[in-house]
């Protein structure tokens, strides 16, 4: 009997020293960037303890896959939560968790999770982390962490898959996706338009199939704006426009520069690839128009659909975007 509860006595405290306690930037935060550039946690096939305070639950569905992240929130400061076993928590709660760190498929996230322990309730959930869509789309320093963009374009509409894309200045676009609540299941329904311009698109950031995909949590963190583009400051270098908007074949893109200086205007397709460069000279102060003629680098004409045109001006630091459509 005592050789038996001896025996039992050193399996749980082998168990319990194999429990590290660690914070959820230590769980996240790597610079091997690992196979595919997956990022894969120091910590992968570890047991560990850890805390954060809900931000998001009801993840694909199921009450208990949250997300957590640390007070302070920001880059690497957010953790997935796969079954965490208590179904009644809520955004705010503090909680403990104990379970496995798993590389699945390339997202870091905790599962088999043994113990889950409410600390307390009604805590603030950190500001989401400001970024770009470029940021969004390249970097793992973002996962599972609360993020927004603002003033973005969608470049591609809703799929089969409750995926669609919005892109920024930055011309590189990032992936939304429906982890949280369907967009046609929510009322008023909310319609992803080709083109629309919206202020604000919030959520959690996940990966999947090779991609990082931003998840609203709620229909509040779509915000709209009403309107065509982004607003025009009267002060700085900015571009005022394309007519006519839709067109075929050319279309005349109007800037505005307040004082002399170096100045590049591109075109872009839908996935961020640069069609073809307009403007890439020092131009005089005052008003200026290009033409485009729908065709690309080399010549040739170039699908219909929507494109965007980017103005960069060195003399005071612009970037200016907007979209016009070429229809055939």
């Amino acid at each position: 009997m005592k050789k038996t509860m001896l025996f039992f006595f050193l399996v749980t405290a082998l168990f319990l020293s194999a429990q590290t306690s660690v914070s959820i930037y230590d769980i996240q935060y790597t610079t091997d960037p690992g196979t595919g550039n997956t990022y894969p946690s120091p910590y992968d096939g570890q047991i560990v303890i850890t805390t954060g305070i809900v931000n998001a639950i009801n993840f694909k569905g199921y009450k208990d896959n949250i997300y957590i992240t640390m007070p302070e929130g920001g880059e690497w400061k957010g953790l997935y939560v796969y079954g965490c076993g208590d179904t009644t928590l809520v955004v705010g709660d503090e909680v403990e968790v104990t379970g496995s760190i798993t590389e699945y498929y390339g997202l870091t996230e905790m599962n088999n999770v043994t113990s889950t322990t409410l600390l307390s309730s009604g805590n603030a959930v950190p500001a989401p982390v400001i970024i770009t869509t470029e940021q969004m789309a390249t970097e793992e320093a973002y996962e599972s962490v609360l993020i927004e963009l603002n003033d973005v374009y969608v470049s591609q509409e809703l799929d089969d898959h409750g995926q669609w894309y919005v892109v920024d200045t930055t011309t590189v676009p990032c992936q939304v996706d429906d982890g949280f609540f369907y967009l046609d299941a929510v009322t008023p329904p909310i319609v992803i338009t080709l083109g629309d311009n919206w202020a604000v698109v919030r959520g959690v950031v996940s990966y999947s199939y090779d991609e990082y995909e931003l998840n609203p949590r709620t229909p509040d963190d779509l915000i709209q704006t009403v309107g065509a583009g982004p607003v025009v400051t009267p002060v700085t270098n900015s571009l005022i426009g394309n007519y006519p908007n839709p067109f075929n074949p050319t279309t005349e893109i109007a800037y505005n520069l307040v004082r002399e200086g170096f100045v590049s205007i591109g075109i872009y397709n839908v996935k961020g690839e640069k069609v073809t460069s307009l403007v890439n000279s020092v131009k005089t102060a005052g008003a200026h128009e290009v033409v485009w003629n729908g065709t690309d680098a080399q010549g040739s004409n170039v699908s219909s659909g929507v494109y965007f045109y980017k103005m960069n001006s060195d003399d005071t630091n612009t970037t200016d975007l907007k979209k016009m459509v070429l229809m055939k």
